[in-house]
């Protein structure tokens, strides 16, 4: 994933970091998973020591707003994370998300030393 990093603080050598980036406009690697899909997001470039607090939206060209499960993360670290989208409609969502060049947009705000 591509990242944009604005580092913050008050002391001479700060520690708390704002990274953010995307998964890649028709370029994310989905998972087929049942009636969900997968991605995980590689955030390791942004150099944290520990878990961060992440935001994320999941952006295409449409039907983004059928989709639930974009905030619930899993399987956090200070270097990745996963998110499991999930269908609210009967429709492909594996063949949706590709059709629709869906990414995941995200920002986390954590600390690197």
């Amino acid at each position: 994933s591509s990242g944009i990093n604005a580092e913050y603080g008050d002391g001479p050598e700060p520690c708390a970091l704002l990274c953010a980036g995307t998964t890649g406009i028709g370029t994310t690697k989905w998972i087929n998973y049942r009636e969900h899909i997968i991605v995980d997001v590689d955030m390791s470039d942004c150099g944290f020591v520990s878990t961060p607090i992440i935001s994320t939206a999941l952006t295409g060209e449409g039907w983004t707003r059928s989709v639930t499960g974009i905030s619930g993360l899993y399987d956090l670290t200070n270097k990745r994370f996963r998110v499991v989208p999930t269908r609210t409609y009967g429709f492909d969502l594996y063949k949706r998300a590709r059709e629709m060049k869906w990414r995941i947009d995200w920002q986390a705000v954590g600390h690197v030393c």
